[in-house]
């Protein structure tokens, strides 16, 4: 299990990074510069020490301009990334804005992908605002509050392997606010209700 520290508020931690975290540092680097974005689902319980395989690592992102998503697109291009098909306007237009994953991935990693969505719903755009700076050997990443996945694990997803990751993040979190938790399920809820 992955140990950690609170230190003035900040999430630290030291790990022996994987090909995936690897994979996943260098398609967030890429990303974050063009625009916000906070790691989601599977990933999280996984980079907290949870022994599990995984084909998608899950990211909402901010709103983005049709521009800069190009951008990102060729600078990912450039770093050698693929993506769900070669154009990025109907990228942006079609998959993006429908809100549908774009989904990119390492020439040399072609069976795990990083999936892209916008932050569309109430609770997709808190977590984005909520989001984790987590430390880990000198760098940084964005997560989403380690609640809102227990919360949306249990109350939406159910899969037994969802509900392992929570009680994954129960166990490496000791100190979680219950309160919150309950509040990020009535938010998920509604929502699931709405759709």
């Amino acid at each position: 299990m992955v140990e950690f520290e609170v230190v003035n508020g900040e999430l630290r931690t030291k790990k022996n990074l994987t090909q995936l975290d690897v994979f996943v540092i260098d398609t967030l680097t890429i990303l974050s510069r063009f625009v916000d974005y906070v790691l989601i689902s599977g990933y999280v319980s996984i980079f907290f020490g949870r022994a599990r395989g995984t084909e998608d690592v899950d990211v909402f992102i901010d709103e983005i301009s049709e521009e800069k998503f190009k951008e990102f697109y060729n600078a990912a291009l450039e770093k050698g990334y693929e993506f769900n098909i070669d154009n990025a306007e109907e990228l942006y237009k079609d998959y993006l804005q429908d809100n549908l994953s774009v989904n990119m991935w390492g020439k040399n990693l072609p069976l795990v992908r990083l999936e892209i969505k916008i932050a569309k719903k109430y609770s997709q755009k808190r977590v984005l605002n909520e989001r984790v700076k987590v430390f880990y050997n000198g760098g940084f990443l964005y997560f989403s509050p380690i609640e809102y996945q227990i919360a949306y694990k249990k109350s939406i997803l159910k899969s037994e392997k969802d509900l392992e990751d929570a009680r994954h993040l129960e166990v490496v979190f000791k100190n979680l606010d219950k309160e919150k938790i309950e509040e990020y399920v009535g938010v998920v809820l509604k929502e699931f209700e709405d759709e």
